[in-house]
């Protein structure tokens, strides 16, 4: 007698895998299972077509499709609620044989996931003039010791690939015109959602560590080691009133 928790996952490996070992499911009922199954793969994929629309439109339908597919089989989801699954696709298409003649897409998928969690980050407010005096209350030998929070939308992305222009150029209403090489240089991108909406910026590879880091959790010190890792000519003052500014850093924690 098969417990609860084996009768469950034997079900869920006939509904992921019509080679499956089914077990509990009657022969007459597998035409059932099939329907149930088709319907399972047409919700993934409508779900991961919303959030990787230029990733289907490089690769076509048929192609993004089997993707998914596989996918799913490889980490279903844990969640109820498809809108937040998804988050590995990026990797997964790192290691899928079929994407490898694709290099870049792996990136352009990671790119489009942290547009998608950009979307749906929660709103947090942001006084620059409050963040700016929170740096004149510690004692400056406490100042690398710092941690600076982000606005909850920021993801960083970075790719050796030009990941922003591919994601441009098959923008809907794009005439697709535009020659994309991909030798032209990466990308260090910061995406945030602000007043207008979700802005896709290019940073310079220093700014790009820096912020990345602080994202981490790191110390402000940390950060500037990184920064200044990246690019010796990492300026911190400059860097930081502008993203105090603009509402990228939005509290400072002592």
């Amino acid at each position: 007698m098969l417990s609860l928790r084996e009768a469950q996952q034997r079900f869920v490996e006939a509904v992921l895998s019509a080679d499956a070992p089914i077990g509990i499911v009657a022969e007459e009922h597998q035409d059932r299972i099939a329907i149930y199954r088709r319907t399972i793969f047409a919700n993934y994929r409508q779900a991961l077509s919303a959030s990787y629309p230029v990733v289907r439109r490089l690769t076509g339908a048929a192609f993004f499709h089997a993707a998914v597919d596989e996918f799913v089989r490889a980490r279903p989801s844990r969640s109820g609620d498809l809108n937040v699954y998804g988050a590995s696709f990026g990797d997964f298409l790192a290691t899928y044989p079929a994407a490898s003649e694709l290099p870049y897409l792996p990136d352009v998928a990671r790119l489009e996931w942290a547009i998608d969690e950009a979307h749906r980050a929660r709103d947090a407010s942001s006084d620059p003039e409050s963040v700016l005096a929170a740096f004149g209350v510690p004692p400056p030998e406490r100042l690398p010791l710092l941690r600076l929070r982000l606005d909850p939308s920021c993801r960083l992305v970075s790719s050796p690939f030009p990941i922003l222009r591919i994601w441009q150029t098959n923008q809907p209403g794009c005439g697709g015109n535009d020659r994309v090489m991909l030798d032209e240089g990466g990308d260090e991108l910061l995406v945030r959602r602000g007043a207008d909406g979700i802005s896709l910026e290019r940073l310079a590879c220093g700014d790009h560590a820096w912020l990345a880091s602080l994202a981490k959790g790191e110390t402000l010190g940390a950060a500037i080691e990184a920064a200044q890792n990246a690019d010796a000519m990492f300026d911190l003052g400059v860097v930081l009133r502008e993203r105090i500014a603009d509402g990228t850093i939005i509290s400072v924690i002592d």
